[in-house]
């Protein structure tokens, strides 16, 4: 009788973890959502340095905000966002960054990853914290856009921002 007893708790254990597995796969699956998949080199990440400088940052209804990007090696820009153009009241940090084949980029606990990345521009997506995305755009070497894409209470809304070199 009670190797039968220890028979049936073994199938009862089998038998959940097997009914458990598909809800474990999807739970998975929806934190990987998104994920970017392409590897970039350092080469691609290199594409980007456009960005390095002083930027003034514009938006229909916004108020304008200014932001420094610097490259502080081949794998690493450190962004610094500010209230003033003066650049002289910092309000956020931000890291443009590669690592392990992909390129992030950080706002405070939010992190984006670049599912697209070269001389004309970077798309990213929503990883942690964060359910926006994003496109920076190329336009000139003293001048690049920000489209911002969210979906707010089942309504999207699009901003476009216009950056421009700051002398």
């Amino acid at each position: 009788m009670r190797s039968n007893v220890r028979v049936s708790w073994c199938a009862v254990a089998v038998v959940a973890t097997a009914l458990a597995l598909p809800s474990i796969a999807r739970a998975q699956g929806r934190s990987q959502r998104g994920q970017p998949k392409t590897p970039f080199a350092p080469a691609d990440f290199a594409k980007v340095r456009w960005l390095e400088g002083s930027w003034s940052a514009t938006a229909p209804g916004q108020p304008t905000m200014y932001e420094r990007v610097h490259f502080v090696d081949d794998s690493t820009a450190e962004i610094t966002y500010y209230r003033d153009a003066a650049m002289a009241q910092p309000t956020a940090n931000g890291r443009l960054y590669l690592s392990a084949g992909r390129v992030y980029h950080t706002f405070g606990p939010d992190r984006w990853g670049a599912t697209h990345v070269d001389s004309d521009g970077l798309f990213f997506v929503p990883q942690v914290n964060a359910t926006n995305t994003f496109r920076w755009d190329y336009k000139s070497p003293n001048e690049w856009s920000m489209t911002l894409r969210t979906g707010v209470g089942g309504h999207n809304r699009v901003t476009v921002w216009d950056l421009k070199r700051i002398p």
